[in-house]
């Protein structure tokens, strides 16, 4: 379902008076644009109202009012704009309105006109009509909204229009209170909704009180308009379940109106995260009778709650960069010794959904600010007990490795999900028959390393584990190629070696050969497995649970600059940036 919610205003009605003389000081044009004054906008709305209702009758009416079926005069009734051929509105040509009738005249209309033609108006006709309405606002706005939705490929969504009217207490008190209401105006363009766009279900919803008054406006929203919409909500919900979200999409049309109506229009619908179409030009059809679709921006509510993504190469802040690198080096060792341990069978086998979040730290040590980074993964060891996430884990991490840590030093936070690509039944055959880098390079055997006793200054350290896969992915594939690698992986072993020695000299080359073609192949490996199209869903960018957001809020209590920095894909591509204070 696809939801248009449009606040109607006097902006929304443009006439067309006709004189029964040519006007010499307009070149000689014999009709003028003109608006009712605020108090009798309801009168005027409402006659036009009653002139369509005959004009557009789908039966044959009597022949002392105007006997023709509605098929006929349809095409002279529509009226485009000559530049877009968009529908603009309804010409009454067939059927005018005689201004007297009503009974008003000219002076209770502002006209499109300067000093000397309107001086000219009131001294030469003599009869004047109402040959048209126009609704420039809805004119542009319903084409934006099909353009936007034929964007996203939801053009054959249901599409639902909610037209708002209202009334406000006038400042004269001789006026009627109702004399500038909006409601048969909303009437108006539901026909014109009607007759131009008819897979567009409309519903009319009037407020009856004051709309200049921000509490009115509340009560309005939460009593008429939010219930319409949940019950809308709640069909979807009894037939897609917890997808719903994903079918109800709603968008708020920003044009004219009081401050309190938008601002109370904006906070009611904000639980559904709207879209919004803002009118920023008003009166281009005012003042040049031509409708444009760039009067009209559209805005997705990612833009307008938070910074929208940033490029890498446009990133000023070399904090921000480094945190960013951080994370793809955490992104990397995990992708690539994500099947050396326990991670699918175990620590994620419930909801096999992997996310890492590195919290940088900035301090002053000895003086001198210094970077510190803490990496932390989510893990769920036992469902009933709850799970504990990554950014919790790492502000964890973070406390228990210096206890002496204040909240205003944590500078931000960076969450990244990323995928399991084997299935736990798999992973044991998986990592026996394939190696974590493809290369067509033979298996280089380096000869066993010499123990020696050595002083500590010119040791040297070779890993076989998951936190040091840089020196140890050559030795890592040598693993995979044993008997034994279908078996849980060992502790992480240090072997200390003296590098003057030949053989042993030997032994660390050819391990730095292997683990400069294993670094090659995992790059390759991340292209194939992380295309741009995203073959397995990706779930960046994720924000924090509600947990996790509490604990962020309390540290963002003490220090109003923290940051949470999240990601476009997993490729880390673009990153948001979110402040929470």
């Amino acid at each position: 379902m696809e939801f248009l919610v449009h606040n109607i205003s006097h902006s929304d009605l443009i006439l067309e008076l006709t004189g029964d003389t040519a006007l010499r000081t307009s070149r000689n044009a014999t009709s003028l644009l003109a608006r009712p004054k605020f108090s009798l906008f309801n009168v005027v709305s409402q006659s036009i109202v009653r002139q369509l209702d005959m004009i557009l009758s789908p039966t044959t009416v009597q022949a002392d009012t105007y006997e023709r079926q509605m098929d006929s005069p349809r095409f002279q009734l529509r009226e485009h704009c000559t530049t877009t051929y968009h529908p603009v509105g309804f010409r009454l040509d067939v059927k005018p309105i005689d201004v007297q009738s009503l009974p008003l005249d000219l002076s209770d209309f502002q006209l499109r006109a300067s000093d000397e033609t309107i001086a000219e108006v009131e001294s030469s006709w003599k009869r004047i009509r109402i040959t048209a309405c126009f609704f420039p606002l809805l004119g542009s706005l319903l084409p934006k909204w099909h353009q936007v939705l034929s964007d996203v490929h939801s053009d054959e969504s249901q599409q639902l229009l909610y037209l708002i009217s209202g009334a406000g207490i006038p400042r004269n008190a001789s006026h009627s209170i109702c004399g500038n209401s909006t409601e048969y105006t909303a009437e108006l363009m539901s026909k014109f909704v009607a007759t131009y766009y008819p897979n567009i279900h409309v519903t009319q919803i009037h407020s009856g009180s004051n709309i200049f008054r921000y509490d009115d406006n509340v009560q309005f929203m939460t009593r008429q308009l939010r219930p319409m919409l949940e019950s809308h909500r709640d069909v979807l919900v009894a037939k897609v379940g917890d997808q719903w979200k994903s079918h109800f999409h709603l968008t708020i049309a920003y044009a004219d109106g009081p401050p309190a109506r938008l601002s109370a229009l904006n906070a009611a619908l904000r639980v559904y995260q709207p879209s919004y179409l803002h009118v920023w030009q008003l009166k281009t059809y005012w003042h040049e009778r031509k409708l444009s679709l760039d009067d009209v921006d559209f805005h997705p509510f990612e833009n307008v709650e938070a910074t929208p993504a940033i490029a890498m190469a446009e990133l000023t802040d070399p904090i921000v960069t480094r945190l960013v690198n951080e994370v793809k080096s955490f992104r990397d060792q995990f992708v690539q010794g994500e099947h050396l341990g326990e991670v699918g069978q175990f620590w994620l086998r419930k909801s096999r959904k992997p996310v890492l979040a590195v919290l940088l730290i900035e301090k002053l040590v000895d003086g001198t600010p210094t970077i510190v980074v803490h990496r932390g993964m989510n893990c769920e060891v036992s469902m009933p007990t709850g799970s504990l996430c990554a950014e919790r884990n790492a502000i964890g991490s973070a406390l228990a490795n210096d206890p002496t840590l204040l909240r205003q030093s944590l500078k931000m936070i960076a969450v990244l999900s990323v995928t399991l690509h084997s299935h736990p039944k798999q992973v044991a055959m998986a990592s026996a028959a394939q190696p974590i880098c493809s290369s067509t390079a033979p298996p280089i055997d380096a000869p066993p390393p010499v123990l020696v006793n050595v002083p500590s200054s010119i040791q040297r350290t070779v890993s076989v584990g998951f936190h040091e896969l840089d020196r140890g992915a050559g030795v890592a594939s040598n693993v995979e190629r044993s008997p034994k690698a279908g078996r849980k992986p060992k502790r992480p072993r240090t072997i200390s070696c003296d590098a003057s020695v030949p053989a042993i000299q030997a032994a660390l080359t050819a391990v730095d050969a292997a683990t400069a073609m294993a670094k090659y192949d995992f790059h390759l490996f991340l292209r194939v497995r992380h295309p741009t199209s995203r073959a397995e869903k990706d779930l960046n960018p994720l924000a924090p649970c509600g947990a996790c957001n509490e604990w962020l809020l309390k540290i963002a209590e003490a220090n109003p600059s923290f940051k949470i920095i999240t990601f476009d894909s997993i490729d880390c591509d673009s990153v948001y940036i979110h402040q929470l204070l």
